[in-house]
């Protein structure tokens, strides 16, 4: 790993500076490993990627202000809240060498590198898949190892989805609501087969549809057998190899939403009201402008802009129709064994991502991580 020199002149040199401050000398010095070669003799090479030829950071920059004029102009002024403008702002300069970079030298064959500085951002594409892939490769190497495990992704009502977008402790409570659910059916799988032991599971909350509609759903890798405790007090893993039938997600999933709805009605919650009615929405008396927005994206429509608004969105390309109501089918790679079950806009899916053997059973079982944590 590079460290920092005293003084000292060393193989790579860096230049960091940002738009409007001052720029500071900094000297790396990279630790020589025998055998390796060097810096200036890598046959990997950075690709700059450039941001602003993408589509969705031409749309944002285009019309950004626009959009938040009009928000304004809605909400008397008040417009969006500052996380969300701050948000998007920082995406458009993401990546931008204007806004600020990185050079790095090699004092040996005197080639330079720019490196633009990024927004580490929630809905930039770049920053969220860097972290996706860090969180899929820790998932891989050291959580779940060589387990065999399911995938299991539920999905909720319109009306449940808009309350979750910005409840974060109602969301979590319907999380720990289906994660014991799973947990409970599993466990009783076992006992089946004269097991007794404990499951377990990794939940990614993702908060958007294909579409990038707000859409918050679960995805939940669950081990495909229970955790046995012995004696000494030790866990042994006990497989089990039998997939549940059709008839089984059916039921798990009319428990799931029998608990869901009984939470629903502690916190005084009904499924059946729209989404600005009154008191009951603490998102619209706080934000009325961020209530209608979420509101639109949550049923696929238009916000904002001139008629259509409050249409469904075209889809350009092959397959051109109404955007509404688009979700993912389908989890990147690796998946099979999928089953569905509806009810009342609740449903589960379920993939069996298997056992990672080869190394290319290992590549597939990490692109069903990312897909985990996108």
């Amino acid at each position: 790993m590079p460290t920092v020199s005293n003084g000292q002149r060393s193989p790579m040199a860096s230049l960091s500076g940002r738009a409007g401050s001052t720029t500071e000398d900094v000297v790396v010095e990279q630790l020589a490993t025998p055998g390796k070669p060097s810096l200036c003799r890598a046959r990997h090479t950075l690709v700059r990627r450039h941001p602003e030829q993408t589509v969705l950071h031409q749309v944002v920059r285009e019309h950004l202000e626009t959009f938040l004029a009009e928000t304004r102009a809605r909400g008397g002024g008040e417009g969006l809240p500052r996380f969300v403008e701050r948000e998007l702002r920082e995406f458009v300069t993401c990546g931008v060498m204007a806004r600020g970079f990185a050079r790095f030298r090699c004092s040996g064959c005197e080639r330079e590198i720019l490196v633009a500085f990024s927004c580490k951002g929630r809905i930039c594409p770049s920053c969220c898949g860097r972290r996706m892939g860090e969180l899929a490769a820790h998932l891989v190497d050291g959580v779940l190892g060589g387990l065999p495990v399911r995938q299991w992704v539920l999905t909720l009502p319109f009306r449940l989805r808009y309350r979750l977008a910005y409840d974060h402790r109602l969301c979590r409570a319907v999380l720990g609501t289906f994660v014991r659910a799973l947990f409970g059916f599993e466990e009783r799988r076992a006992r089946v087969l004269g097991v007794r032991g404990r499951a377990g599971s990794v939940t990614a909350i993702q908060r958007c549809g294909s579409a990038l509609n707000a859409n918050p759903h679960f995805h939940t890798i669950v081990a495909e057998g229970v955790f046995e405790e012995h004696p000494d007090g030790s866990y042994h893993f006990v497989p089990l190899r039998e997939p549940p039938s059709d008839v089984e997600v059916a039921r798990l999933l009319a428990v799931v939403r029998g608990r869901i709805i009984r939470l629903l009605r502690r916190h005084e919650i009904d499924l059946g009201g729209d989404f600005d009615d009154g008191l009951s929405d603490p998102l619209a008396l706080e934000s009325p402008v961020l209530a209608q927005v979420q509101g639109a994206s949550v049923l696929g429509r238009i916000a904002t802009g001139p008629p259509p608004a409050g249409r469904h969105p075209p889809r350009c390309g092959p397959g051109r129709g109404r955007a509404a109501r688009v979700e993912t089918n389908r989890p990147g790679a690796g998946g099979s064994d999928r089953r569905r079950g509806p009810s009342g806009g609740f449903r589960i899916r379920i993939w069996h991502c298997g056992r990672p053997r080869r190394r290319s059973s290992q590549s597939g079982g990490r692109m069903t991580r990312r897909y985990l944590g996108r």
